[in-house]
């Protein structure tokens, strides 16, 4: 099966029409970054109409421009994870996603971090269940984001 990235591919087009693309340049599926500005109504129609599944899609990183890279892992942030793992799990499940990737974000290493890392992939994994789907995580390098957890 070849999925199609469309967080790096088609990106001067809207979410909904790189779908097609992706559709039409043969690819079996496709997943995205942060779907959350596209009604998961469109979402839902383009997949169904290209008969394409969404294999996965990211909880909300925060605020870029911030140095936010995820929330996830960072102990300040607690409340904002959880409303970030709901809004990933409540999109995804309208759309058919098959999973989430909880983003960790930027933190210091520590065990505070690990241990808020580890709760709030507790409750994104209880949310997932009742919907039928997986929860990721994803190993970032620390070149490409540096203190990513």
């Amino acid at each position: 099966m070849f999925s199609a990235n469309l967080g790096f591919l088609y990106t001067d087009l809207p979410l909904t029409k790189r779908i097609y693309n992706a559709y039409h340049d043969g690819f079996d599926a496709v997943e995205c970054h942060f779907p959350y500005d596209t009604p998961a109504s469109e979402l839902r129609a383009a997949l169904e109409n290209t008969g394409l599944r969404m294999l996965g899609l990211n909880t909300a990183p925060g605020n870029i421009s911030a140095g936010d890279f995820g929330l996830c892992a960072v102990p300040e942030k607690h409340t904002e994870a959880h409303t970030a793992i709901r809004q990933a799990v409540e999109y995804g499940a309208a759309i058919s996603a098959a999973n989430v990737h909880v983003m960790a974000g930027r933190t210091d290493a520590g065990s505070k971090a690990d241990t808020v890392f580890k709760e709030n992939l507790r409750y994104a994994c209880a949310l997932a269940a009742e919907q039928n789907m997986t929860i990721l995580i994803e190993p970032i390098n620390q070149r490409d984001v540096p203190g990513y957890h």
